[in-house]
């Protein structure tokens, strides 16, 4: 699966891209920010992508102008919940308080309360001294929660209701600055691996 939107390539996690993965998430300013900070193996990091890679997690390298430069991830989407996980980390700093990562969450966001519509709320796990992070979820509307039992990170949450009084304005913003290629794209074939509202989306762009 490749999405484009917004002057952005998005690939679905392949085995092919988790050394490339593993490298960067090892990378000790990125371990810093996770609550799961232990080194992370090659046979550990493929257990993982064996547990994620189904139909409720959808996980994605970040490309712009040809390079990779993070990952963003909605997961543990089950219908019963229709509550999605998101979550980003860009390992660039060159893009660091640049518009992408920005672009990256409103076309995540827009895949699931948009277009999907398989989703009621976003959430997503923030350490509470990470204020770059804290910041940047806040801009696009998510507001705390709680935090854990350890009281090291914040629950944030973002309701539908939120995301279209909130984000809509900053999805506009997006689309005047990339006129010619602010429509959401996604090349994928019906599979497995996906949710029915996303095999139905791609059966009826297929007819």
């Amino acid at each position: 699966m490749i999405v484009r939107q917004y002057g952005v390539t998005y690939h679905r996690l392949k085995p092919e891209h988790l050394e490339t993965l593993r490298y960067w998430r090892n990378q000790e300013f990125i371990r810093n920010t996770m609550q799961f900070r232990d080194y992370i193996t090659p046979a550990m990091q493929l257990r993982w992508f064996e547990k994620i890679n189904n139909k409720f997690n959808y996980y994605f390298l970040i490309e712009h102008q040809g390079k990779k430069i993070g990952l963003i991830n909605c997961k543990d989407t089950e219908p019963d919940s229709r509550v999605a996980e998101g979550g980003i980390f860009i390992w660039e700093k060159d893009y660091w308080g640049t518009p992408i990562p920005a672009f990256a969450s409103l076309t995540l966001l827009q895949a699931v309360f948009e277009i999907f519509k398989t989703g009621e709320a976003s959430v997503a796990t923030v350490a509470c001294d990470n204020k770059r992070a804290l910041d940047f979820n806040f801009m696009l509307g998510y507001e705390i929660k709680e935090k854990t039992p350890d009281g090291n990170y914040y629950k944030l949450y973002l309701s539908k209701e939120k995301y279209m009084s909130h984000c809509k304005k900053l999805i506009r913003a997006a689309g005047i600055l990339h006129q010619d290629d602010a429509e959401f794209k996604m090349e994928a074939e019906p599979a497995d691996n996906l949710v029915d509202e996303v095999n139905a989306y791609l059966r009826g762009r297929s007819q």
